[in-house]
Formats: structure tokens, sequence, C-alpha cells
């Protein structure tokens, strides 16, 4: 805590008590111009929890719900107090009464403070009395008293409320909390107006609506604040503690406490349908809660099953799903509480742009919407905050929507922090920290560049700030709408390939589908190939398990034949250099493989073997990777994989290729027998010495 009442006055150190460390309590309470910012909110916020904990022994909840109790205090005596001294402290000499346990004016101070915030916030506490002992509260309100709340900036407040919440509150339903960063690339990206009204109907601790009025103080809207916040503001939260959060968060800034709403937002109700501007959001997601309320499920088509008509067309049917995920859920929520013409900004799960199972989510998405632009945030971006998954920031305008050619996409290269949230900062090339005007160090993120590349005129397009910018037509979206599917470089070498003829690998190869019926033969033993037993760089398979057939892991699938080629299409490496592909000899014929390969058959049109060396070339691999769906384990489908463009070179240089590739394997086989044959001769030789006299080894 900045200790900025060491020289309140001019009394001398044994004139006042030292309180806690260097922090010395005075002999009168504060003036109103004596209170000043901090930098430290959240440092404050630990100390008086970790006092309350050790004293009081209560649990998080209710140390949050005390807390709360002294915030909105302390919030409400610096607006009354607009003149003279302020109520909201403790001096020395009742400190003193209070570590002799005499009564002071202090505690019905205090008392009195808090029947003024009840009537001013009605329903916001349970209860009507503060609970923490006379010692405490004095330690909680002599950390604070000097703290002007009001000047102490927003982003301070905002990363102190956000951690202290966090500590508190956190739960296991998918509730994390939104990195301040992508916070604020939503906000600047949608760039709110003074008369547009916004809502977030998963709103957390508030932290994408303070944003929003941050963003309108330092646009420089001539407006009052608080009558913007009351007439333009929404919060919606089903997490009363949470809620209580975001309601003083808003307090704060001008707010009545009315603007959040502490409700379950998925639940049925036209009080908010086509009713707002902007929707700003990071809805809860993950597999572990899904909604199961059938008066739920039944008001959104999201939650009905799907039937695929043609190729990327869906119908809804009649039937309801036992769950859905809340994510599903909130994003056809805010497009119903959207007017039309409404933009929003959402955070979702990569699986929801991706995979093909939520193929019909993506097609209704964009029968009631115009995908404005996608960003891509990295997977390390949330495990500050307690979770890994890998997502992006959709941003979408509800129909009618502005006819816009291209859609915008990027992907977050710098956070500004780390893995464990300390935060980085830009450095020069001598490694010295890059300083703003009034000496601060600055984060080293690259949001405004994201945001500024957003709002540049279309006209510019094509538009590519590298491979982490860039726009693409709207012409070229297609069932998925994640970033990494339309990066400018794999979009440029796919058209190379189309424009010298290549062909799908569907075109060239059946792509096996039947799986064997091998465990039918019981105690038989078969030959079983996993991934492992794949060698990428000379793309053999270099050992084979003999195992019974009732005895094989459940992932044995396919029995391949002399001429297959098996590729891996699951797992870390696929995609990528080491990917497993090998060619199935006479060695391995009649085996049974994983169905973390594919297996290709009856290849036609182009040599076998050149087919095999193309396969771990960067043109084909790449192809891949921007096919592969999932994060925890990566895969491509084999209708995806079907897609993969080879090229047809001429048939003397495939040869050349393939013969190449076939010196090289038969070198491996005979290296191989070489290396057995050396391993039995030396078993042998140490066979014969072993059974000799010791005198004759000698």
């Amino acid at each position: 805590m900045d200790t900025i009442h060491k020289s309140r006055n001019k009394k001398t150190k044994e004139q006042q008590l030292l309180f806690s460390e260097d922090v010395l309590l005075p002999e009168s309470l504060p003036s109103l111009n004596e209170l000043q910012p901090t930098s430290n909110l959240a440092a404050v916020f630990d100390e008086c929890h970790n006092y309350i904990y050790a004293n009081e022994g209560f649990l998080k909840d209710k140390i949050f719900h005390e807390m709360v109790k002294l915030l909105v205090i302390k919030l409400q005596d610096e607006r009354s107090a607009s003149k003279g001294v302020v109520q909201f402290g403790v001096t020395a000499s009742e400190y003193r009464n209070i570590l002799a346990n005499r009564p002071t004016a202090f505690e019905k101070r205090l008392a009195k403070l808090f029947d003024g915030i009840r009537d001013n916030y009605a329903g916001l506490f349970s209860d009507d009395i503060l609970k923490l002992k006379p010692l405490t509260l004095a330690f909680v309100v002599g950390r604070l008293q000097y703290i002007s709340l009001a000047q102490t900036p927003g982003d301070i407040k905002g990363e102190a409320f956000q951690t202290f919440v966090y500590r508190h509150q956190r739960g296991d339903r998918g509730e994390f909390f939104t990195p301040h960063p992508i916070v604020r690339l939503a906000v600047d990206m949608l760039a709110p107006t003074p008369n547009e009204r916004i809502i977030d109907p998963a709103c957390g601790s508030g932290g994408f609506l303070v944003q929003a009025l941050s963003y309108i103080r330092q646009t420089r809207y001539d407006v009052d604040m608080p009558t913007y916040i009351q007439k333009n503001i929404t919060g919606i939260e089903f997490n009363p503690d949470v809620a209580l959060s975001a309601t003083i968060r808003l307090a704060f800034e001008g707010g009545t406490g009315a603007e959040i709403v502490c409700a379950n937002a998925l639940l049925d109700s036209e009080k908010f349908a086509n009713q707002f501007d902007l929707v700003l959001t990071n809805p809860p997601f993950g597999s572990k809660g899904k909604v199961e309320d059938q008066k739920i499920l039944k008001s959104y088509v999201l939650a009905r099953r799907w039937n695929k008509i043609r190729d990327n067309e869906w119908e809804p049917t009649r039937a309801v799903l036992a769950g859905q995920t809340p994510d599903i859920l909130f994003i056809e929520k805010c497009l119903q509480i959207l007017r039309p013409g409404g933009r929003m900004a959402i955070v979702l799960p990569d699986g929801l742009l991706q995979n093909v199972s939520n193929q019909h989510i993506r097609h209704w998405l964009r029968s009631q919407a115009q995908v404005l632009g996608v960003v891509s945030i990295p997977q390390e971006a949330f495990v500050p905050y307690g979770t890994g998954i890998k997502t992006s920031l959709l941003l979408l305008q509800k129909f009618p929507a502005s006819n816009q050619n291209a859609c915008f996409m990027a992907r977050i290269q710098k956070m500004g922090y780390d893995v464990k949230g300390q935060s980085l900062y830009k450095r020069d090339e001598t490694g010295r920290l890059v300083t703003s005007p009034a000496g601060l160090p600055i984060v080293d993120d690259d949001i405004e560049e994201i945001a500024t590349a957003f709002h540049a005129p279309e006209k510019n397009l094509p538009i590519q700030l590298g491979d982490h910018i860039f726009r693409v037509s709207a012409k070229l979206l297609n069932s998925r709408l994640d970033v990494e599917h339309y990066l400018p470089d794999d979009l440029k070498m796919i058209e190379q390939l189309k424009s010298v003829g290549a062909k799908s690998l569907g075109e060239i190869a059946d792509i096996l589908s039947e799986t064997d019926d091998f465990r039918l033969v019981g105690n038989a033993k078969i030959r079983y190939i996993a991934i492992s037993e794949v060698d990428s760089r000379t793309m053999q398979v270099v050992s084979q398990q003999t195992i019974k057939a009732h005895e094989a892991p459940s992932r044995a699938t396919y029995r391949v034949q002399k001429g297959d080629i098996i590729t891996a299409v699951s797992g870390a490496s696929t995609g990528t250099s080491r990917q497993a592909t090998a060619l199935i000899t006479e060695d391995e014929d009649g085996a049974i493989c994983s169905n973390g390969f594919t297996v290709l058959r009856n290849i036609h049109g182009v040599a076998p073997l050149f087919l095999l060396a193309y396969m771990r070339t960067e043109h084909y691999l790449r192809q891949v990777k921007r096919l592969m769906t999932g994060h925890a384990i990566p895969a491509i489908s084999t209708d995806d994989l079907a897609h993969v463009l080879v090229p047809i070179p001429p048939k003397e240089e495939q040869e050349k290729i393939a013969h190449a590739v076939s010196d090289i394997q038969l070198m491996r086989k005979q290296a191989l027998r070489t290396s057995e044959q050396i391993l039995v001769e030396t078993d042998a030789l140490i066979g014969s010495l072993s059974s000799k006299p010791c005198s004759e080894v000698s």
C-alpha cells in the first residue's frame, strides 16, 4: 500500500501509533483532499484478506462479503464527503482503546455508515450487520482509509477486483475470468458510442462493461457518466456473489447497482429481446456442466438435434437434446437480445469454430449474422486464470448487416504477460525497458495493432501484416471459422497447387473405412502396428507386436495389405515432420493397424512411392495442419484428408523420386538384417565363452 499518511501532519512518531509495518495511524480522521490514488490496490486487498482469515477464522465466502461491505461503505463515504472530513477511518486513540477492549466511537461510526449503504443499495446485502470484530475492522479500515477509490485508475481497480473475486469465487462450471488484454481488444474492436446500449449476459465481475466505460471516457465523448451507465449499461450474472462484485465495480464508476441483474440469462424471457446495440461477453464453457433443464432447452434451436440435408446445409428437428453446453446456448441468446444490425464480440472455445460435430451451429450462426472478424487467442492466455482451453474472439453483426466483402482475422502473438500471469514489457534493441512519456514501462502486447488494423478501411483489401493480421475474402469462408484454417500463405499454396492441376487424395486413392473382425478368432495371434512403430524419416514400419486377438488394444482396427500407405491422422505429431507415414510391404501384409492411422489403398494415377515421399513435404503437411481440429488431441477427419491436394508431375520425375525412396527403404532393411545378424553372432559368442572354464577364457 502507498504509505501516503506518514507525512500527514507534524505530530511526532510517539504521538501517533505504529499501525502496521511503516504505516502510522493519525490522531484525527483524514480530510477528503488527503485521499490519494494507489497503484497497488490488489496487494492491499490481499493483505486485508490474510488478516481476516488469520484473525476471524472465516471461510472465503464470508471474507468476501465482509470486504464487499467495507468497500461499498468507503465508496459511499467518499461520495458524501465532498467537503470536509471522511468518516471511513480509524484514529490512533481509537485503535489504542480497541486494543484495550474499551468501547470507541469507531464501531458506532462504521455501523451508521453501513446503515446508510443498505438504504442506497437495497437488496445488495443479505444481512444487516458488520460481522468483523472491532480489531479486524480497524485493521481493514486503516489500510483503506487514505486510498481514494474514486481517483484510483480503472485498470488498477479492475485488476484488483478480478484478482480478489477470482480468489474467492472461482467455480468449476467454466466461469473463468477474461484476461484484461482480451477485454480491451473486444471493446476497442466494437468501439462503443454514447448512444449505444451495451449488455454482457454472462458478466462475471463486470470486466467488459467497465472497459466499455473506460473506452467512452478515453474517446472523450461529452457524456455524464452516471447517467450514461444507468441508461445504457446492463449486466446479467447467475452467481450472486460474483454479481455483487460486478455491482460494486459499476457503483465505483457511477452506477446505482440496478445495472446488474442476478439471474440466469438463459431462461426464456422477452424482456431483453432485440434491445441492445452491443453484446460483449465471455460465456461459461467447457464439458463439465451441461444445461439439462428442458424448460430452458426447449427455447433454443441450438438445443435441438439437427439433420444434414446437403453439403454445409443443415436443418433442425423437433427433438430436444438431453443437455447442451452453455456456451452454445449463449451464442443464440446473444443474438436474441441484439437489435437488428447490432454487433457482438464473444469469446468461444475453438472447438465451436472448427469441429465437424459443430458444423450445424456455424451454419445457423451464419444464417443469423455476418462474421466481421475472428481473433485467435493463444492457448496459454487463460492458463493464469485456471484453464488451458484454446479460444478465439468472434465478432458478428446481426442481420441486416453492412455488406462486407472480407472477414478480418488475426492471431494474438503477445498477450503482455507469461503463463504465470507476470507482466512482460517492451524492450529496445539493447534490452532496456521502453517507457511511456510518464516514465512507466510499456506492456508488450499487440492488442492496439490488431484493433487498429480491424478499423482500417476495407478498400485496403487485401490487407496482410505478416501472417498474424489479414483479411479473407468472404467468398473463401467455408464451414470453418478458426483463424488457423485461413492463413494467407497456406491459401496461396493451395491456389498454386490447383493451378498446376493437383488432384485430391480422395481422387487417387481409396480411403479405407471398413474395420476388420479379427477379434472373432479369439486366441489366434495377430500382428499389430501402433503409431510408435513407424519411422517417419524412412517411412517404414520398423516393428510389429505379436499378440492374441482378444488382447488387442481397442484402437486396433484396420487390416492392411501390401501396397497400402498408412498415415497418422491424430496426435501431436500429425501435420509435422514427425508424422508417421509408411508403405506396407510383404512383411506387414495382413497385420492390424491402429485407428490412429488412415489406410490409403488402390493408389492410382501416381507412383505410390512418389506419393509416400510427397506426404513428408511441407506442401502436404501444411494442408493437413490447416484441416486438423482439436487441441488436446488434434486430428484430421478422413473426409478432410480426402481433400488434401497432390501434384502430379511427369511420370519420369515421379519414377526418379520413387526409385530413390525404394533405395532408402532397401538400405534400411538391409541395415536392420545386418544388425540382427550381428546380435545373433554376438549372443552366440558370449554363449560359447560362458560355457568354457575360466582358465580357458583367460
